[in-house]
């Protein structure tokens, strides 16, 4: 019986925007904590995860202790990106 990975199964690309014209796409899964997305991110961009602010569907400021599951942020999703 073949069975897949969890891990590359549950991969997901999200594409965060901060509407200055970079756009970033990151690969993570769900169950990563916003915290844990900042950090892959920052990797990305260069910025210190603690000056990321993330704007998803109308919420001001995403919380770091919730995943990105818990937002219902999925495969293809755009994030607002703002520097603080």
């Amino acid at each position: 019986m073949n069975q897949k990975t969890s891990d590359s199964k549950d991969m997901i690309m999200v594409t965060c925007n901060d509407r200055l014209g970079k756009k970033v796409q990151v690969k993570c899964t769900p169950t990563d904590s916003v915290l844990e997305f900042k950090k892959l991110l920052a990797a990305h961009i260069g910025t210190p995860y603690n000056k990321i602010k993330l704007r998803y569907g109308g919420i001001n400021s995403l919380n770091n202790k919730l995943t990105l599951d818990d937002y219902s942020i999925s495969n293809g999703v755009n994030i607002e990106l703002y520097y603080t």
